[in-house]
């Protein structure tokens, strides 16, 4: 629906630390399942404009990955940082390097890097195209980059 333009955007006025920190508390029965460690250590507000249910969209599917995609040391780091005007929220896991070739395809619809995962085993392909379809409702930047031992999954709000 966001790609026709037909879902309404509500911007809004929101502490991003917050809905970040709550994101990560409903998903503390799925870290625990998969014996993973989660740090976000940002404790003041850091206010942003957006829609805030998009952004939680954003957030959670980018830490339902990081989830699903962790290994080796089994952790993630939530960290938000301000650049300029903006907000950058970075999801990073540890774990395996996304191959090259398929950086670039990762925000297309029901594209996998691993081909042999089915809907039982990793979902749909969808979550990330979703991602794309919200941030560039909002005019908004996102992305995706390998890191030492892992993988940095980022999106931007416009601070408030």
């Amino acid at each position: 629906m966001l790609e026709f333009g037909y879902e309404n955007v509500k911007l809004e006025r929101f502490d991003l630390v917050t809905m970040i920190k709550n994101r990560i508390q409903a998903a503390e029965v799925m870290t625990r399942q998969n014996n993973l460690h989660i740090t976000f250590e940002e404790e003041s507000p850091i206010y942003v404009w957006g829609d805030e249910f998009m952004a939680e969209e954003v957030f959670t599917n980018y830490l339902t990955n990081a989830i699903n995609h962790c290994s080796g040391e089994r952790s993630i780091r939530v960290s938000v940082e301000c650049i300029e005007q903006k907000v950058r929220v970075n999801v990073f896991n540890t774990g395996e390097p996304i191959p090259d070739d398929s950086i670039g395809h990762l925000f297309e619809k029901f594209y996998k890097v691993d081909k042999a995962r089915t809907r039982d085993y990793g979902g749909s392909g969808i979550g990330l195209s979703i991602v794309k379809a919200i941030q560039d409702s909002l005019n908004q930047g996102y992305g995706v980059e390998n890191a030492q031992a892992g993988v940095n999954f980022w999106f931007e709000l416009d601070k408030a």
